[in-house]
């Protein structure tokens, strides 16, 4: 104590002694949620999915042994892959510091971050979704997520089979496609090229959305041919 007593000021003193007892303490957690053992569990299990995909891993029931001093772990596989819920089971290969090998198994559960798709407004059955009437939302889902639409564009210009109110969440299940030409419809034909454009009428063969190729009958020469849907009864064909 002789080197405290030559302290004269107080606040010196206390300083010393925090930095003496508390600071090793600080150490025990310097790994943050998990320990060594344990991230590199996650990080094969993080290995399994792309890396677009947003998730969170959660270790459920972490066997003690991964806390002992010296456990190396020899190797990590699946014994249960993740199912549409996200849980899973890892069978963990470790060695202790007498160089004896046992396997560990360790639950887990994989939480996904999502995009959903959200009314702005009320909207009626029949009607056609546009991006200025949805949102987007992120949000995690312990769920299965293949009722859900994953791209903007699996939503937009799709067709309402049900009366819906502001803040619904959008699932494949309320919508339809929407066909902008059905079969037999009389449309226009449009054929053109960088020189000439001629228009004539047709009978639709098939059924089209905006963006497909159906099949149209001329008119006029009877004959079939192909085209491409670019509007509400217009069919464009490249000559």
């Amino acid at each position: 104590m002789a080197k405290f007593e030559r302290l004269k000021n107080p606040k010196t003193f206390l300083l010393i002694l925090v930095c003496t007892f508390l600071l090793p303490l600080s150490g025990i957690c310097n790994d943050g949620k998990y320990g060594n053992g344990e991230t590199k569990i996650i990080d094969f299990i993080n290995s399994y999915y792309t890396k677009k995909e947003d998730i969170n891993i959660t270790l459920n029931n972490r066997p003690s042994a991964l806390n002992e001093k010296d456990i190396k772990i020899k190797n990590i596989t699946f014994v249960k892959l993740p199912d549409s819920n996200g849980n899973g089971i890892c069978v963990v290969e470790v060695m202790d510091k007498r160089n004896l090998t046992r396997n560990l198994f360790v639950p887990f559960k994989v939480t996904q971050k999502k995009r959903i798709y959200v009314l702005k407004e009320d909207m009626k059955k029949g009607e056609i979704i546009t991006e200025d009437k949805v949102t987007v939302r992120e949000i995690i889902f312990n769920e299965d997520k293949k009722d859900y639409p994953s791209e903007i564009d699996d939503v937009v210009g799709k067709m309402l089979k049900r009366d819906l109110s502001a803040n619904t969440v959008i699932t494949k299940g309320i919508l339809e496609d929407y066909f902008v030409i059905k079969r037999n419809d009389i449309v226009s034909i449009v054929l053109e090229n960088k020189k000439l454009m001629v228009k004539t009428k047709g009978r639709a063969i098939d059924r089209g959305r905006i963006g497909d190729v159906i099949r149209v009958k001329n008119l006029t020469s009877q004959r079939e041919i192909l085209g491409r849907v670019t509007g509400s009864g217009i069919v464009h064909v490249d000559m």
